[in-house]
């Protein structure tokens, strides 16, 4: 494709601030297995363009499947910028960044199209089988995906950046029932580093351990008791917190709106809590540049306890007067891309599991949530599928029906002690367009600021 004469025609025939085109060639599989029955079972191609036009400061978007067409996609979202700007009243600018060329490579082992479907069957119907082993196990739903295929952004700026990219992703869903009651549990794993290797690590055995665990748990819980109390919160639940109730706020396109607008440079957490948006290891948001070509940088949004970052794309790092960090992502050519969060997490502390347990009379340990909202104004609101009482200082019954809820900015204060340990959930994120992402952090311990949902 002569994307760079395509460039070379619209820098000379369209008066415009700044171009850009975004272009994708995937291949996708998409398979559900749902009590026996392969429910879903496709192969897709698609291909085609995202054309971003900034002209008289405001943004134009279209997009085709057709090379051919692609200068006039160029013209109409031209003709969509100059109509927009007539409506604003502060013209959109875009923060410098530097001009790359540049191929990035997969870091898969083992790519998902060099595997059998046959094989990745095979994993399906074997994890159904060992989680139907279990008797409380009454219906299961276990969806898998990978992609594979090319990307690439040329801008009218000169940045020419080829991805050779790909993923792997597997959720499950199981019910079950036993005399006590019946219960549900969630189990979700994915990579953007990995390929079919992570099933090889995340054997069918260790998920579906992990997967009853959760369920059994629940099961055999008894009822928590409403209200506040000391709550250790292990990764998974740290990182929803971090994610839905703090992460969001740290979007700067949803910061304007929120608390942290005015809490930026502000104590909000003790000096010994850190939070970050990073590359992690494995991190299911990883990458080495956005989608406007920036490169990618850690963003530090608590260091030391105060609030010291935001995510930024080009249009907000020059609104706010602050260096573009990456944080631009689409989920398909056919949208533009928007802020969004990678790798959300807090940073390890200097305690163990056990110190953190110590002196807690009664509280509880809170493993993994199932379900989430928050709100602008940090209030959030989480489903827990694992989680136990904590008596004396020691692990005690496991907990059934039960959620937790809180303004994550007064919850903040309230951290009492963070672990030196470590854990990432991968997931998907919903803003408008779908993005995966990865959450997590240490085990921490919250002395107060969230409340147990339960009985009174």
């Amino acid at each position: 494709m002569d994307l760079d004469g395509i460039i070379d025609w619209a820098n000379k025939n369209i008066k415009a601030e700044y171009v850009e085109i975004r272009g994708e060639e995937l291949s996708k599989l998409n398979i559900e297995l749902k009590d026996g029955t392969f429910s879903t079972f496709t192969s897709l191609k698609s291909s085609g363009f995202g054309i971003r036009v900034l002209a008289e400061g405001a943004w134009g978007f279209s997009s085709t499947t057709k090379i051919e067409e692609l200068k006039n996609a160029i013209e109409k979202a031209y003709k969509m910028a100059k109509a927009a700007s007539r409506g604003r009243y502060e013209k959109i600018n875009l923060a410098d960044i530097d001009i790359i060329e540049d191929e990035v490579k997969s870091k898969m082992r083992i790519k998902p199209e060099e595997v059998d479907v046959q094989e990745k069957v095979k994993r399906m119907k074997d994890l159904e089988r060992e989680l139907k082993n279990d008797k409380n196990v009454k219906s299961t739903r276990i969806i898998y995906q990978d992609t594979s295929g090319t990307k690439v952004l040329y801008t009218s700026e000169g940045t020419k950046i080829v991805w050779d990219m790909g993923y792997v992703w597997q959720y499950i869903w199981a019910t079950g029932k036993n005399e006590k009651g019946m219960a549900a549990a969630r189990d979700e794993i994915g990579s953007v580093d990995m390929g079919w290797e992570l099933f090889q690590e995340e054997s069918v055995e260790k998920v579906s351990k992990r997967v009853l665990k959760k369920l059994n748990a629940q099961l055999n819980g008894v009822s928590p008791k409403r209200g506040e109390y000391p709550i250790v919160a292990g990764p998974i639940i740290v990182g929803i917190i971090a994610h839905e109730a703090l992460g969001h706020l740290a979007e700067a396109d949803l910061t304007i709106n929120s608390p942290f607008r005015d809490l930026i440079g502000k104590q909000i957490a003790p000096e010994f809590v850190n939070m970050s948006d990073r590359i992690v290891e494995n991190g299911f948001g990883n990458n080495v540049y956005d989608d406007e070509g920036t490169k990618i940088k850690d963003v530090h949004i608590i260091k030391d306890g105060i609030l010291t970052e935001i995510m930024l794309n080009r249009e907000y790092a020059a609104r706010w007067g602050m260096e573009p960090n990456g944080h631009a992502r689409a989920e398909n050519y056919t949208v533009p891309p928007i802020i969004r969060m990678r790798n959300t997490v807090f940073e390890r502390g200097d305690h163990s599991f056990e110190e953190l347990l110590e002196g807690i009379k009664f509280g509880y340990y809170l493993v993994d949530f199932r379900g989430g909202q928050a709100e602008l104004n940090s209030s959030f609101q989480v489903g827990v599928q694992e989680g136990y009482i904590i008596r004396n200082g020691e692990l005690a019954e496991s907990i059934k029906d039960t959620s937790i809820s809180g303004i994550a900015i007064d919850a903040l204060k309230k951290i009492s002690a963070v672990g030196k340990d470590f854990g990432l959930e991968m997931g998907r994120c919903g803003k408008g367009q779908t993005a995966f992402v990865s959450s997590g952090g240490p085990h921490m311990r919250f002395d107060k600021g969230i409340v147990v949902g339960g009985q009174q």
